[in-house]
């Protein structure tokens, strides 16, 4: 009797020292201890529009935008009234997300917008510039990687979704042993 106790708890041990990491590895992940970047009012370089994907049967489009930062550190810029998308002449929104995080250096296609109609003009203000698109800019080659969609927790549900399915493990041998002889 006292083995198969021993057995138990160390099985409950084992079971909680995985939820344990995988709640470490999210919280790391998460919680990003890297250094926190200054909030800037203006952008120290200039935005870009790269280029544009254009879907010509549907006179449809999206920009691609990037940035030059002169800063030697890194910044941020809210999305809002100082970091934002202004649409003239059709579309007047898209799903897109405006890029609020501005590392040294230049960015090509830092964010992309949704698709807009050929009509549709897209001005990027950001940090008191800005930079627009429209369907005659050049299309984008092979040389620009557009921006991954998401937004950054897939990891994250991941580990917790590995949590989630070791704790149901754990406890479904944690019944199947105590009904064990």
């Amino acid at each position: 009797m006292r083995l198969v106790l021993l057995s138990r708890r160390r099985r409950t041990v084992v079971a909680a020292g995985a939820v344990a990491l995988v709640a470490a590895i999210t919280a790391a992940l998460f919680l990003r201890t890297g250094p926190a970047a200054a909030t800037w009012q203006t952008l120290s370089g200039s935005p870009t529009c790269d280029c544009i994907v254009k879907d010509s049967s549907t006179g449809r489009y999206r920009a691609v935008f990037g940035y030059v930062s002169d800063a030697s550190g890194t910044g941020t810029i809210a999305a809002g009234g100082n970091n934002r998308l202004v649409f003239s002449g059709g579309t007047t929104s898209t799903d897109a997300t405006v890029t609020a995080r501005f590392s040294p250096g230049t960015h090509r296609a830092a964010f992309a917008t949704g698709w807009v109609s050929k009509n549709t003009r897209v001005t990027w203000q950001v940090g008191g510039k800005s930079v627009a698109a429209y369907w005659n800019r050049p299309s984008c080659g092979d040389d620009v990687s557009l921006p991954a969609g998401g937004n950054g927790f897939g990891p994250i549900l991941g580990l917790l979704a590995a949590g989630v399915v070791a704790a149901v493990v754990a406890g479904r041998r944690r019944r199947g042993a105590a009904g064990a002889p």
